[in-house]
């Protein structure tokens, strides 16, 4: 099965709220974020005040050498919760963003990850402005073991 994408959509978006997991990554190593999230799916961490629905993964802090950390989690409603130990909370901004709806194998998240970078943003003249990157994932009765629906959400100016 190939990947399949929809045309990119500007979108503004309320301020959120997830919580989870955070690990630390780079270039390289980024090809071993699918452990993460099964890590996280082993777990099953409940989370108070959780929002029912998609997933996330979130990429911030990004550096100049291309070293990130990374999200998985669930949206929260209210963060005033204790969190177990080795969950945090990751906030995204209010604002504007490019939004890229994709269906296929996770293997090739990453590239389609790129394009939106490479390609997708160029070519409606928009720029990246401050704030985390992530991927929704939301509930779709076509997931399965080989193929998900995704949505990579980049803000821009």
């Amino acid at each position: 099965m190939q990947t399949t994408t929809e045309p990119l959509e500007v979108l503004d978006a309320p301020a959120r709220t997830i919580a989870g997991t955070v690990k630390s990554y780079d270039m390289q190593s980024r090809a071993t974020i699918p452990a993460q999230w099964q890590a996280f799916y082993d777990a099953g961490p409940q989370f108070e005040h959780g929002v029912e629905g998609a997933m996330f993964g979130v990429s911030f802090d990004a550096d100049a050498t291309g070293a990130f950390r990374y999200a998985v989690g669930r949206e929260v409603s209210d963060r005033s919760a204790t969190l177990a130990s080795g969950l945090s909370y990751v906030d995204l901004s209010e604002g504007r963003y490019a939004v890229r709806r994709a269906f296929g194998p996770m293997k090739e998240l990453p590239q389609v990850f790129d394009l939106v970078f490479t390609k997708d943003l160029p070519a409606k003249g928009l720029q990246p402005r401050e704030g985390a990157c992530f991927e929704r994932y939301p509930d779709d009765p076509r997931n399965s073991a080989d193929a998900m629906a995704y949505e990579i959400w980049v803000p821009v100016k």
